[in-house]
């Protein structure tokens, strides 16, 4: 789905998607050691490759959060409806 870009000081999770497919609010999102999961709640951005903005299951750490930048995140199948 996306590379994450930065960590928002109110703990969201911000990526820039790939462009190929471009998740809709709502959907859960995980990175690929399935350790953060979150939901989409904001897409925003240039049309071609939109960034989105990802509410955590809960606030990532400072040393987890450091992890998570340049990780990409995938569509949780698991994780469905809306925030």
């Amino acid at each position: 789905m996306g590379v994450v870009t930065a960590i928002t000081p109110s703990g969201h999770v911000t990526a820039r998607t790939a462009g190929d497919w471009i998740p809709l609010e709502g959907t859960g999102v995980v990175d690929v050691t399935g350790r953060f999961s979150g939901r989409v709640v904001r897409v925003f951005g240039p049309v071609a490759r939109p960034y989105v903005s990802v509410r955590p299951r809960r606030p990532p750490r400072d040393a987890e959060a450091a992890q998570l930048l340049g990780a990409t995140l995938v569509e949780w199948e698991g994780m469905h409806g809306t925030a």
